[in-house]
């Protein structure tokens, strides 16, 4: 076949593009809205009940020294976002949260006390994660949420104030708040549900 022959030429980007193509998959499609699973009034108290959720993790954060929330609700937009609040992928949500927030905190702390052979050692750390993301072979740690939080915390204006302890703190108590709050939730509707 004609596609398969000149895919073989084509760099692996190319070829990953003209594989949706072939497949009659656009990346527009994903535009379209798909029509709301919850009625409005179900829609508006999830609403609510979130914000009095988030704001409750707040203010138990704030009494135990918890300010870097971004990073908090980071983990969890990932955690129900990307992976469909899936308890199985908790681990690698997790770690992988926690590796990028390294990755992220060592591109700007080694060049400030090693230099430029820092700044070598922190840029090859990144492009051999990237590497072995692409590769798929350390899962648990280095994956999606890792880049993402890299991505992220990589941020100038954020790596300038971060505080790496606290900021791992934070996603730890996201995780662990939150992932025991939609648990019992999950228990609670298992429960009332008509038998």
């Amino acid at each position: 076949m004609a596609t398969e022959e000149t895919s073989a030429c084509q760099p692996p980007v190319f070829a990953l593009a003209s594989s949706f193509q072939q497949e009659g998959t656009r990346m527009t499609d994903e535009t379209t809205a798909a029509p709301s699973p919850f009625a409005p009034l179900t829609a508006l108290i999830i609403v609510v009940v979130g914000v009095a959720c988030i704001v409750l993790w707040m203010v138990i954060g704030a009494q135990i020294g918890i300010t870097s929330y971004f990073a908090g609700l980071t983990f969890f937009w990932y955690w129900a976002g990307v992976e469909g609040l899936d308890f199985k992928q908790i681990p690698q949500s997790l770690i992988g949260a926690l590796v990028g927030l390294f990755l992220a905190w060592q591109a700007s702390w080694l060049p400030l006390h090693y230099g430029t052979a820092g700044t070598v050692f922190g840029l090859t750390l990144i492009i051999a994660a990237l590497y072995v993301q692409l590769m798929n072979w350390v899962p648990i740690a280095i994956n999606r949420s890792a880049m993402l939080f890299l991505t992220f915390m990589g941020a100038p204006a954020l790596l300038a104030k971060l505080d790496v302890v606290e900021t791992g703190a934070a996603i730890l108590f996201a995780a662990a708040f939150f992932c025991g709050l939609i648990k019992l939730v999950f228990m609670i509707a298992e429960r009332r549900k008509p038998q």
